[in-house]
C-alpha cells in the first residue's frame, strides 16, 4: 500500500541562495540568473536537497581519451526526484594560441545531452566546449596543467530553468572530439540538487 503520509523537512537552510555567489551571476540584462535563483529558492526553503556533482565519462574512459576526430557516448544515471541546475567544466586541451593564459577561442570537443526516457535533447545541436569556458573572468583564475588550461575557481553554466529528473533518470552524454590528436580533456559535469534522505522525516 502506498504511503500517503506527508513529507516534511528539517528547517535548516543557508541564509541566502548560494547560486548568487557564482562569479558570473548577474541580476540584470534579462534577469536570467536572478530568475533561476528564485526558482531554486523553494528547494532551499524545503531543506530537502543537497548539491551533488555527476561526472561524465567515467575515470577510465576519460583517462583513455577520445581518438582524433572520433565520437564517444556515455550513459549517466541521476537519482529520480533530483533537479539539474547547471553544467561544470574546468579543463581543456585546446589552448588559445595567441594568449595561452586565457580561455580558448577554439573548442577541443562538442557535446550533447539527451534524456533517454523522454528522448529530449538539451540542445538543438551539439554545443562547443568553449561555451563552457569563455566566461572565465581573468587569467588570475587560470593555470596550465599537463599541457591544458584549468579554471581554478570554475562557476557553473546555469540552466535557464531547473530540469526535473524523472524515472529512470538515465541521460545519454555524447562527445565529439574536434582535435586531430587523442583528446583526454573530453569531460563534462552536471550540478544536481539531489533529495537528501537523511534530512527527510515522515509524519506518523
Amino acid at each position: 500500500m502506498a504511503n500517503n503520509n506527508p513529507v516534511t523537512c528539517f528547517p535548516t537552510k543557508p541564509p541566502f541562495n548560494p547560486l548568487r555567489l557564482a562569479s558570473n551571476y548577474r541580476d540584470y540584462w534579462g534577469d536570467a540568473d536572478a530568475r533561476l535563483a528564485e526558482l531554486t529558492d523553494p528547494l532551499l526553503d524545503a531543506a530537502c536537497y543537497v548539491p551533488r556533482i555527476f561526472h561524465a565519462p567515467d575515470t577510465e574512459a576519460e583517462n583513455a581519451g577520445v581518438d582524433p576526430q572520433d565520437y564517444r557516448e556515455y550513459v549517466l544515471a541521476l537519482p529520480a526526484g533530483s533537479f539539474i541546475v547547471g553544467y561544470l567544466h574546468s579543463f581543456t586541451g585546446q589552448l588559445n594560441a595567441s594568449d595561452p593564459d586565457n580561455p580558448p577561442v577554439r573548442s577541443s570537443f562538442r557535446f550533447q545531452i539527451t534524456d533517454v526516457q523522454k528522448q529530449f535533447r538539451f540542445f538543438e545541436k551539439p554545443i562547443p566546449e568553449a561555451w563552457l569556458l569563455n566566461d572565465a573572468p581573468s587569467s588570475n583564475t587560470l593555470a596550465q596543467i599537463s599541457g591544458g588550461l584549468y579554471v581554478l575557481n570554475p562557476s557553473p553554466r546555469l540552466l535557464t530553468a531547473l530540469y526535473p529528473v524523472t524515472p529512470p533518470g538515465v541521460f545519454k552524454v555524447e562527445f565529439w572530439n574536434t582535435l586531430d590528436t587523442v583528446n583526454t580533456g573530453v569531460r563534462l559535469s552536471l550540478l544536481v540538487a539531489v533529495p537528501d534522505e537523511d534530512l527527510m522525516v515522515r509524519g506518523a
